[in-house]
């Protein structure tokens, strides 16, 4: 697995821890101050990981629309 795949394969657990504690926040009625301050946390982890996957992106000269672009 490449580091791409890794980041991505990451940033899905993250995906659904955050949907595993919104869905427990959710069944306290929202009054969790431990469990919002936790989603905070996740939601920190997984912008710095969509972050360091764009980063390592960014050598790959490729939109993902099937056309190819110069860039000079």
């Amino acid at each position: 697995m490449n580091e791409q795949e890794q980041l991505m394969d990451n940033l899905l657990n993250v995906d659904l821890e955050i949907i595993d504690v919104v869905r427990e926040l959710s069944q306290t009625n929202w009054d969790s101050n431990s469990l919002k301050a936790q989603v905070g946390d996740l939601l920190k982890i997984r912008d710095e990981m969509v972050q360091k996957l764009m980063s390592a992106k960014g050598d790959d000269h490729q939109c993902g629309c099937g056309q190819e672009h110069s860039h000079e």
